[in-house]
């Protein structure tokens, strides 16, 4: 499978739900906004000294910080959860890169299924999901495309490969968000007291 793919499949699909089957509110807006720059962008790289930053992931990762900024005072906390995703992300390539042997399944879906396992059950709400998702794989990225700089001689942050895993994660936890919600609403149901019967 080409890289790219999973992020323009995900990305348009997201793009299609906040359009037409979302609310009519403001955030629906944001998002469609949001994924729909992130497609338009993720075709440019900007260049620097050491090598390329993918121009969708920048952008991405400048939502995710903009999102801190207007939550500073849980800045402990953001920081935290997207040092255990980056902390992640890095192990798992550098355990690929010495070691690919050993991995079970494919490094790429591996990767997909820790770094959606490791957001979902460190994460406290459901909005922080995605944002310390794309801030923690930008840094894990980065630290991990540092390590390997002396191998590589370029630096290449927020590859298409990268930008994969940031859409099949994302896609992953909105799944099991909206089947927590159906085992909730199936819980109430069922648990649901019926009227007692009137007395003669």
């Amino acid at each position: 499978m080409n890289d790219g793919i999973l992020f323009y499949w995900f990305m348009w699909m997201g793009w299609v739900l906040a359009t037409f089957l979302f609310q009519k509110k403001q955030s629906r807006n944001v998002i469609a906004f949001i994924l729909l720059t992130g497609i338009i962008l993720a075709d440019y790289n900007i260049s620097f000294s050491l090598g390329t930053v993918n121009a969708a992931i920048a952008f991405l990762f400048l939502i995710g910080i903009v999102h801190v900024i207007r939550n500073t005072s849980e800045l402990l906390y953001y920081l935290t959860v997207s040092f255990i995703i980056a902390v992640s992300y890095v192990f798992l390539q550098i355990f690929a890169l010495y070691d690919p042997a050993k991995l079970f399944i494919d490094k790429k879906y591996l990767l997909i299924l820790t770094l959606a396992a490791v957001t979902f059950l460190i994460t406290k709400r459901n909005k922080d999901y995605f944002y310390l998702l794309l801030i923690g794989l930008f840094i894990g990225d980065l630290l991990y495309q540092l390590m390997i700089f002396r191998l590589t001689g370029n630096l290449e942050i927020g590859s298409m490969s990268v930008l994969d895993l940031l859409a099949s994660s994302t896609m992953i936890q909105f799944c099991m968000v909206l089947l927590i919600d159906v085992f909730k609403k199936l819980k109430r149901v069922s648990y649901k007291k019926v009227n007692p019967a009137k007395p003669f």
